[in-house]
């Protein structure tokens, strides 16, 4: 099959499930990719300056325009809905074989039961739609974002604590960096930057003078908010030697998915916290239901216990399926929960949950031309 023929495969599968077609904005304002895509996608993106001297950005995926429209729909009222789409998006490409435009054909659903069931649901769905197109997984990497969160609440650390250790985990090597630095006090011409009137430039001045650069990184608005953090998390008390031993064991687990509920909960046990069985036993449920939906994912899927921030909507149960002869950072489908969302893009005014799926037509002919 070529590439027009894959898309139509694909999306035959994802209009079976009941989507609505949808073609959204091309174009987004480079607030809401800049603010809700991880570091790895934004040093990717389109911007641009409008006539208006407005910044703005090509869509690096389907799921954030599908959502900013969802938001505006659910200004009349809440209820559920389920959009489908054949679409281009744009990125700077992550390999020197991958394609600036690319199509993009998904599922995304709103305003459904946020659990286990329709998370398992949702990954059998993707699933079908990479064999329809005659494509076999070599492996599949899961995740949960909210197994940290929960290890860390159930760790009882001071909110300052608690805050910087949920933002870190959102930033590669975040966590890591914090529990290097937790005990270690910031250096004098930073904390002077944080305390100037202007902290923005006097911040900038300091890292000038380092020689570090910002081009696809943090604003500097981020990065003092993440220094404040640290700082204020230093003066509550640090991390506590257990705590720390705690989530760098979280930080390490990477295993078969079929071996993660009882890891996980070995782990949790091991340190005392039991306040994090409730995620414990939503993720169990999910993998027994997947296991349930897609019996091949016993042999191809594995957990990861830091996989997942490349967008950083995403907030729960997250993957991405590989093939034979492409990168691991060239999945040829992915999906994952984003319950938070519709929130973020409304300004909390309204809210649903999210969940949705993609695969790529353009890597899925690749794998099959080499016969993989």
């Amino acid at each position: 099959m070529n590439h027009d023929a894959l898309v139509a495969v694909a999306r035959a599968v994802f209009e079976a499930a009941g989507g609505t077609p949808i073609d959204p904005d091309y174009v987004l304002p480079a607030d809401i990719p800049l603010e809700l895509s991880g570091e790895a996608v934004r040093a990717r993106l389109c911007v641009f300056t409008d006539n208006r001297g407005a910044e703005m950005a090509m869509r690096p995926d389907l799921t954030l325009p599908v959502a900013q429209r969802e938001a505006a729909r659910l200004e009349a009222g809440p209820s559920a809905k389920t959009y489908t789409y054949a679409a281009r998006a744009f990125r700077l490409p992550a390999a020197p074989d991958d394609p600036f435009e690319f199509t993009q054909v998904g599922l995304e659903r709103f305003g459904y039961a946020a659990d286990p069931a329709a998370d398992a649901e949702l990954f059998a769905l993707v699933h079908r739609a990479v064999e329809a197109c005659g494509v076999s997984p070599k492996a599949i990497v899961t995740g949960d974002l909210a197994i940290f969160p929960a290890f860390i609440d159930a760790l009882d650390l001071p909110p300052v604590t608690t805050d910087l250790l949920k933002r870190a985990f959102r930033q590669e090597g975040g966590v890591r960096a914090v529990l290097d630095a937790a005990s270690r006090p910031l250096d004098t011409d930073v904390l002077a930057a944080l305390d100037a009137p202007d902290a923005q430039v006097a911040l900038g001045a300091v890292l000038t003078a380092r020689d570090v650069p910002l081009v696809g990184a943090r604003s500097l608005a981020e990065i003092i908010g993440g220094l404040r953090a640290r700082r204020a998390a230093i003066e509550a008390g640090g991390l506590p030697d257990a705590a720390r031993a705690a989530l760098l064991a979280l930080r390490e687990v990477d295993c078969p998915l079929s071996d993660a509920p009882a890891t996980l909960s070995a782990l949790a046990k091991t340190y005392g916290l039991t306040s994090a069985d409730a995620a414990l036993g939503a993720f169990a449920s999910r993998v027994e239901k997947i296991f349930g939906l897609v019996p091949g994912a016993r042999r191809t899927a594995e957990f990861r216990a830091g996989f997942g921030r490349r967008f950083t909507y995403y907030d729960g149960f997250v993957f991405e399926v590989l093939a034979d002869g492409l990168a691991s950072t060239q999945p040829v489908a992915a999906g994952g929960r984003y319950d938070g969302l519709i929130a973020g893009l409304s300004g909390a005014r309204v809210s649903a949950t999210g969940i949705g799926g993609v695969v790529r037509p353009d890597r899925m002919v690749r794998v099959r031309r080499t016969g993989a």
